[in-house]
């Protein structure tokens, strides 16, 4: 039978220095790498978000007469374009397999802490053509969520590409998320702290600074695009008087549970996603947005607009309230029911609607002492986003990006904390992403310890002090291994490849001869093969002592897959091969780099 472990020295002689960048990688010790690594993919992100803006607005102009102006539609049209644009939807991912029609926000985290961030392609591509039909037919959805998932693909593409560890493999996804939030609303920093909290949910140097020059390339791509001008242009208005506190305390509560409204929609709607036929629930979404539209035309597409409006304080109490109420409504269903679109943007027009009634409200009671409702606005975006996402520093710089206004930062900061822990403690909600990843039968926030162990790859902790071995040698090729000083040999035998120390192979050699002791397997062994006329071989997978069987894990999996390998296997240790992946169990014959023991990873969270 052929070694198991036979190096192969071809291989071995190309691209060492490739090979020592990557075991760098899995080692987090190849920040300029990553870095450079960042920049490439915060472009080819910006890119994917330009040509996905393009693509979700260009044709508009053939029944629009201005971007996202849906209400100079007739309504007839408002009615009709929704149903035709879903049922289209319907038709398109009835003919995708179950498999590829996960998009969005929730299939990234899905993939980042389940499938070691490998995003497949085809749901990408889903997701590009699918949110662009969507926007464009009026659906209550925002670009963001389609963008995030865009960005993140990029990323991953392109470690899969590189063959990179899978350790760096969350980076680079974080880095395209960064990426595609940046070119999106033009918001650099934004884009980073999304990333970090809601997405990758760590702070580390290492992870810091290739997400920072991703999101600063994906911004200055969408910048060339579009120009450098904020996403929307509202005066720098401020708070007047602290008697307005009291108002904005009563908003942030009131926000905190509509948040937690639209949670519990997106869980109790999700769970229909994998019951019923796309067709069949395109078609509600259609009818539910398409008739809402006929009386209040706000709601449909990303509503941009319409959000400009609720900052400008134009929009009267009568209008907000009836826009809240259509655009909460018709978002849930589109989400919830799997319309392939983001929740952020319908998330700040509904802060800022609430925002803006409630500075109508303030106006009305206090009279010129208070503030233009845009203020409020602008601090009820911050504050619904928050809640939403659970990620209230995100929301609280998203904010401060998008209305470049210093001043909203005080009661934003306010309103974001009394919401957001309105929605967790007394409607006990968590983000709508964790929540929907949980209605969908998958795993949500990874515990403190997985989070740790999936940032560093195996090469970083395995046992590298090992030899490759035969199953039968003689003594003096047993000296020979001996001389190397491995701690492991690894024998590849008849049955599953196994490893003993090389101390009981020493021990074993030291051992005295005499005729009058008793024989053991190996002494019997060697004196069968002296009656067949054979040289006298020691047999390692006979030996006395200690033997661990072996299960091969490619040298890019991280220390979190490791372990799940060592507790779903029952193996004793795994060997790491430079040229082994996951999921082609036919290369075993690959240039072995180490192995690594369950005290190994122990020993590295413990530290």
């Amino acid at each position: 039978m052929r070694n198991p472990f036979k190096p192969n020295l071809g291989k071995r002689n190309q691209g060492r220095y490739f090979d020592r960048l990557q075991l760098q990688l899995s080692a987090q010790q190849a920040l300029p790498l990553l870095v450079f690594l960042a920049l490439l993919i915060g472009i080819c992100a910006g890119i994917v978000v330009i040509l996905f803006r393009q693509l979700s607005e260009g044709p508009a102009i053939l029944y629009l007469p201005r971007l996202e102006d849906f209400e100079s539609l007739t309504p007839e049209w408002r009615f009709a374009l929704p149903l035709g644009g879903a049922l289209l939807l319907g038709l398109l991912f009835q003919w995708i397999a179950p498999s590829g029609r996960p998009t969005g926000v929730v299939h990234v985290l899905d993939r980042l802490h389940n499938h070691q961030a490998r995003m497949p392609i085809k749901n990408a591509i889903l997701q590009f053509f699918g949110a662009s039909l969507a926007l464009l037919s009026g659906q209550s959805i925002g670009r963001e969520g389609p963008a995030v998932h865009l960005g993140a693909a990029s990323g991953s593409w392109i470690t899969q590409r590189l063959r990179l560890p899978h350790n760096s493999g969350r980076t680079m996804l974080g880095c395209g998320v960064a990426a595609a939030i940046a070119a999106s609303f033009n918001t650099p920093l934004a884009g980073v702290i999304f990333a970090m909290e809601v997405v990758m949910m760590e702070y580390t140097v290492a992870g810091f600074l290739p997400v920072i020059i991703a999101a600063v390339s994906g911004s200055a791509a969408t910048r060339l695009a579009f120009g450098h001008q904020a996403a929307f242009s509202v005066p720098a208005i401020q708070m007047e008087s602290l008697a307005e506190l009291p108002i904005l305390f009563v908003c942030a509560l009131m926000i905190g549970a509509l948040a937690s409204v639209f949670i519990v929609s997106q869980r109790r709607l999700a769970p229909l996603q994998q019951k019923h036929s796309p067709l069949l629930r395109f078609g509600i979404v259609g009818l539910v947005t398409g008739g809402l539209a006929i009386y209040v035309p706000e709601i449909m597409g990303a509503g941009y607009d319409t959000l400009e409006l609720a900052m400008l304080g134009q929009l009267g109490l009568t209008a907000l309230t009836s826009i809240v109420i259509a655009k909460l409504l018709a978002t849930a269903v589109a989400t919830g029911l799997g319309i392939p679109g983001g929740v952020i943007g319908p998330g700040l027009i509904l802060g800022a609607c609430i925002g803006g009634g409630a500075g109508h409200i303030a106006n009305h009671w206090l009279g010129i002492s208070s503030v233009s409702p845009g203020l409020y606005a602008m601090v009820g975006m911050a504050a619904m986003m928050g809640a939403l996402l659970n990620a209230p520093l995100a929301a609280l710089l998203t904010i401060l990006e998008l209305t470049y206004n210093p001043n909203v930062l005080f009661p934003a900061m306010m309103t974001i904390v009394v919401a957001t822990l309105a929605s967790r403690q007394i409607f006990s909600t968590e983000g709508i992403y964790q929540e929907s990843l949980r209605a969908l039968g998958k795993s949500g926030t990874p515990s403190w310890r997985a989070q740790m162990l999936s940032r560093v790859g195996v090469a970083s902790v395995m046992e590298k002090a090992i030899a490759v071995a035969p199953q039968k040698l003689d003594e003096a090729q047993a000296e020979r291994l001996i001389e190397q000083q491995p701690t492991w040999l690894l024998v590849g035998g008849d049955e599953k490849p196994q490893m003993l120390r090389t101390a009981d192979l020493a021990s074993f050699l030291q051992r005295p001869r005499e005729d009058g002791d008793t024989e053991d397997g190996e002494r019997q062994a060697r004196k069968k093969d002296r009656k067949q006329g054979e040289a006298e071989k020691i047999d390692l997978l006979r030996l006395p002592g200690e033997r661990l069987e072996l299960v091969p894990l490619s040298w890019r999996a991280t220390l979190l897959e490791a372990q799940q390998l060592l507790e779903s296997s029952g193996a004793g240790a795994l060997y790491i091969g430079r040229d082994y992946d996951q999921g082609n169990p036919g290369v075993l014959d690959s240039d072995v780099a180490g192995i690594i023991l369950p005290q190994h990873i122990e020993r590295y969270y413990r530290q």
